[in-house]
């Protein structure tokens, strides 16, 4: 067996009274975002840098870790009620996997075959309210 293919979870009886648990959480947040999070601060870290004044770049750094903040406090909120469900969700699991595969596939097979602008389009054109989603 890989080493990359290894499993390891951490059980316990009650996750709020591990100090353990949090930590492993958080960490494997901060191994999952880095990637994306280090491009993102390196530019607003130099566009702080070129402002006129100190006032400026602190606004800027201050709503980046707003921004970045305020999400991760709601997962903390929400972690407990995440667990509850996904419990009840084992025995779906099959069902979920295959279908996310399946989705991740088909999405593979248009990126391949630079279709799935095309697909977008198909999709705003017979749900037009989904032009104001994002």
């Amino acid at each position: 067996m890989s080493l990359l293919n290894r499993e390891k979870r951490f059980y316990t009886k009650n996750y709020s009274d591990n100090l353990f648990f949090p930590f492993i959480v958080g960490a494997a947040f901060g191994f999952g975002w880095t990637p994306c999070i280090g491009p993102v601060l390196g530019s607003i870290l130099a566009l702080a840098a070129t402002e006129k004044s100190v006032s400026k770049g602190v606004l800027l750094l201050s709503s980046y870790s707003l921004g970045l903040a305020i999400p991760f406090v709601l997962s903390g909120y929400g972690v407990g009620k995440f667990l509850q469900v996904s419990k009840n969700l084992k025995n779906k699991m099959r069902f979920i996997s295959i279908t996310g595969g399946i989705i991740l596939l088909a999405t593979g097979f248009l990126i391949l075959t630079d279709k799935l602008q095309q697909v977008g389009f198909f999709i705003l054109k017979a749900a037009p309210f989904l032009e104001n989603l994002g």
